[in-house]
């Protein structure tokens, strides 16, 4: 009879038979470990480019870490809702509405949500006169470019050469992560220099439309640097003794800078404010107008206008004032709407435009932070 050794183990090698563990409580190849979503993997992505490019980068993308992963998360959940619910209004909505109908339609939006958009309208004006076919055959380009990445990233999440239960994306490191996704990619990519040229015109086409949104807003940034230089002596002269109190001795040159900035912050703010108070009621007037138009074409046209009471027969557009009352009703009914709201869109219409809000502010930004710089000191 054989002794039992060290570990557990016979003389010659082999496990007693009674003291070998249960079959069913072992786990399953690859079960010790959870697949990574999307999320966790986009993040690590990040962290390694970020180590990558800058070693501070890096440090400040780990602090961020669980912020950024909330984001992205949040991001990935909501964007399949908004992408459903866009397709649903574009081809079940827009696509099927007649012709006639849709001058309607963009003029009650202008009514009543002009104001809150005012950057974003104008954008899509200067995109629209600025080449928009050649700008959506280039979007369309990278959209199907960006279709074929995706659908080969989400097959090469799957794959497991190794046969250990765990996807192999799963099992690299951050900066190994980032490098295979980026020549899954390349790979995908088969037309590169048609990706190219679409960016190249797209960012083109961008920086015109910016170019023109700066050269509209113009008066909103002159009022705002006016404000600044109105108020900045006195405001420095009040606001100095209190922030370099509060800053302590070893920050006190920060004072002055960070209350110029602060002047400069809040005077950009107030002339968008009263920027969207004069686009909301122009927008008001030229929304209603267009639905005026559009209602009384439709009236025409089915041979209804005669059954309107207090319209004179036979109609003449150029004699009534039909299309002025509707109009400045409906202009009247939609800059209150605006003003009510505080040029804000309620529950639960600020949830569906959402993505258009944060164009919005991404807009103005851009108009404001290139075109207004810190007053001088002096």
């Amino acid at each position: 009879m054989s002794s039992r050794g060290k570990f557990g183990l016979l003389e010659d090698g082999a496990q007693r038979s009674d003291e070998l563990p249960d079959a069913e409580r072992l786990p399953a190849p690859g079960m010790g470990k959870e697949k990574s979503s999307d999320a966790d993997r986009i993040t690590k992505i990040i962290s390694a480019v970020g180590s990558k490019v800058n070693p501070e980068l890096a440090g400040c993308l780990t602090k961020a870490r669980p912020a950024i992963t909330a984001v992205i998360r949040v991001i990935m959940m909501a964007w399949p809702l908004y992408r459903k619910a866009y397709s649903f209004l574009y081809f079940q909505v827009y696509k099927r509405i007649p012709a006639n109908v849709l001058p309607m339609v963009f003029g009650v939006c202008l009514c009543f949500f002009g104001g809150t958009y005012v950057a974003s309208i104008a954008a899509i004006e200067a995109f629209r006169q600025l080449g928009w076919q050649k700008v959506h055959a280039d979007l369309v380009i990278i959209a199907d470019q960006a279709k074929l990445v995706n659908e080969a990233s989400k097959e090469d999440d799957l794959l497991d050469d190794d046969n250990d239960g765990v996807a192999d994306v799963d099992q690299m490191a951050a900066a190994e992560l980032a490098q295979h996704k980026l020549e899954v990619a390349m790979k995908t990519v088969s037309e590169p220099e048609r990706l190219q040229n679409a960016f190249g015109n797209l960012f083109v086409a961008y920086l015109a439309v910016l170019a023109t949104l700066r050269l509209e807003f113009a008066r909103t940034t002159a009022f705002a640097l006016g404000i600044v230089e109105m108020v900045r002596v006195t405001a420095i002269r009040a606001l100095l003794p209190m922030v370099t109190a509060a800053l302590g001795e070893d920050l006190a040159h920060w004072s002055k800078t960070l209350i110029e900035s602060s002047l400069t912050f809040f005077s950009v703010i107030i002339a968008w404010w009263i920027q969207t108070i004069i686009s909301a009621f122009y927008s008001g007037l030229r929304g209603g107008k267009m639905f005026a138009d559009g209602l009384v074409a439709i009236l025409n046209d089915k041979n209804l206008i005669q059954h309107v009471p207090l319209i004179a027969q036979p109609f003449d557009p150029d004699e009534s004032y039909l299309d002025e009352v509707v109009g400045y009703t409906v202009a009247a009914l939609g800059f209150a709407f605006q003003l009510f709201n505080g040029f804000a869109l309620p529950f639960p219409l600020n949830i569906v435009f959402l993505p258009l809000t944060i164009v919005e502010f991404f807009l103005k930004l851009q108009i404001s932070a290139s075109s207004t710089p810190l007053p001088a000191s002096g």
